[in-house]
């Protein structure tokens, strides 16, 4: 989901101005932010982090590219060990994550956690 994106701002980064790449990435933080205010299901808000998450790497990317990638890779190890919680607990909403304390208190502190 963000090897596209993430080759897109790597081939247009030199190409476009710093203040198109800093509102860009505003605009793409604010929406995926606001976006998942009010959501209930873990997959809407997963997806709306994930847009505000690739706003934030076309603001890092004006500013430098190691930081990019290392952003990136932390978001990777982020969103896969939130995932495969989720998927261990069979939560599909926000309301279902509140009995896996009573299922398994370790992956639900991992989860707050990630």
């Amino acid at each position: 989901q963000k090897i596209a994106p993430m080759s897109l701002i790597f081939l247009t980064m030199n190409n476009l101005s710093t203040p198109i790449f800093l509102l860009m990435g505003l605009l793409s933080s604010l929406v995926g932010g606001w976006g998942g205010l009010n959501q209930t299901q873990t997959r809407k808000i997963m997806a709306y982090s994930s847009i505000a998450h690739l706003g934030w790497m076309a603001t890092i990317s004006s500013i430098m590219t190691n930081i990019l990638i290392m952003n990136l890779l932390i978001y990777l190890i982020m969103t896969t060990s939130v995932f495969l919680s989720l998927i261990i607990s069979k939560s599909k909403t926000i309301q279902d994550t509140t009995s896996t304390w009573t299922l398994s208190p370790t992956l639900t502190i991992i989860m707050l956690l990630s």
